[in-house]
Order: structure tokens, then sequence, then C-alpha cells
């Protein structure tokens, strides 16, 4: 991933993650929420949330690029995002 390795002095004091595209209706991820409140703006924390919430995903064959292009995509507009405050 490209890009800051921290947003210094940012400290995740509420998110919220959702997912399309990835299954047959929006997705919402609690667990990468949940794991990141309390916690420093740092791609090691947004790397984290991701495994945390598609770590037990299972493809499908056909789909099987999805569950790393979620953690993907989940880590940079996380990091993205922290950039413009």
């Amino acid at each position: 991933m490209s890009g800051p390795t921290t947003s210094p002095g940012i400290v995740v004091t509420s998110v919220r993650v959702a997912f399309g595209g990835v299954a047959h209706k929006p997705w919402r991820a609690y667990e990468a929420e949940e794991l990141m409140i309390g916690r420093r703006a740092t791609v090691a924390t947004f790397e984290l949330a991701a495994e945390a919430v598609m770590g037990a995903a299972i493809g499908r064959g056909h789909n099987d690029f999805k569950i790393e292009l979620a953690k993907r995509i989940l880590c940079r507009t996380l990091a993205h995002l922290t950039e413009l405050t």
C-alpha cells in the first residue's frame, strides 16, 4: 500500500464500514468498526481491521479475487479519508 504509514495524532473515534458488491446485499463490517475505535489511524490498524472482517471469507472460485480486493479497498479508502482530515 502506498501513501503515509500513519496519520499523526488521529485516533479513530467513530467509523462506519460497509461493503457493496461482495455479497447479495451491502455488508456492514461491524468487526472492523469495533476494532478500530480508540486506535491510531494507521495503515497497520486498517490492515488489522481488514483482516478481522475478511479473514474468514471463503471464495467460490469465480469470486476469490473479491476477498483481497475488499481488504485493499478498505485500507486505501480509510488511508485516503484520514489524509483529508
